[in-house]
């Protein structure tokens, strides 16, 4: 399934004259360290006195949407906000990698399907022995794949391609208990993948092997894992998406 472009934020219901006063804790429906770090960045920018909470008892949801933002609803609706009047944050993002579409049965590739499309088998057939992480923050899936192997995997797929475009997406959706589905937004980055070695031990995921573009199209000579989470931040897909939903709740009484 192709990704929608991005899309202009917008809420799923409006407001009601009862929100939630401040302080707010925010719940995130992740369990990512990562992700938690980057969020907060604007959150101690904008000045709003949030707390984002991660949730250490939230299910593992199974993400069975057609979409990102369908994900990323199934990731609100399952996880139980730490404050019982409290918001949950989600969201779903991947990498699009456009000359590998089709890869494996999966258009876009890898899409929705960004941290586990990489069996061990497959890693084995692929790579041979598996690639240790390289970044505090990167994780290992339950059959014992790491990020770095997820890396590696795309670069190996990509080898003898001059197509290295693509982008990373991201659907971020707010939900509350009682008033629902407040507000949804779909971002993304566009994005090259490098034609070398990963480099950089910032941020987490596929940062390691892609390099942002600038507004006139061209690479940047730094991958995203190094940048400061600051230079990240200003351009990244979950960014942006973090920056509409904290305007958002300025909107809220």
């Amino acid at each position: 399934m192709s990704n929608p472009p991005p899309s202009p934020m917008h809420p799923v219901s409006q407001p009601l004259d009862d929100a939630a006063t401040m302080p707010l804790v925010i719940t995130l429906a992740t369990k990512n360290t990562g992700k938690q770090r980057e969020l907060m960045h604007w959150v101690e920018a904008s000045g709003l006195p949030i707390t984002l909470a991660i949730h250490e008892a939230a299910p593992d949801v199974e993400e069975t949407g057609q979409d990102f933002l369908e994900n990323a609803w199934l990731k609100a609706e399952q996880t139980a906000p730490v404050q019982p009047d409290g918001y949950v944050l989600a969201e779903d993002s991947g990498l699009v990698v456009d000359a590998l579409a089709g890869h494996y049965g999966l258009n876009p590739f890898p899409g929705l399907h960004s941290n586990r499309w990489l069996t061990p088998a497959l890693r084995d057939e692929l790579l041979g022995n598996s690639h240790p992480n390289r970044m505090p923050l990167d994780r290992i899936s339950e059959a014992g794949v790491t990020n770095s192997d997820l890396c590696q995997g795309i670069l190996k797929l990509l080898a003898g391609q001059s197509n290295r475009n693509g982008h990373y997406c991201c659907g971020m959706v707010l939900w509350h208990p009682q008033r629902g589905r407040c507000f949804e937004i779909l971002e993304s980055t566009e994005l090259q993948i490098i034609d070398e070695a990963p480099r950089g031990l910032n941020g987490f995921g596929y940062d390691p092997i892609t390099v942002p573009l600038n507004a006139l199209g061209e690479p940047s000579p730094r991958t995203m894992a190094e940048l400061s989470t600051a230079e990240k931040n200003a351009i990244s897909h979950r960014g942006r998406a973090f920056q509409a939903v904290l305007a958002y709740l300025k909107t809220l009484p």
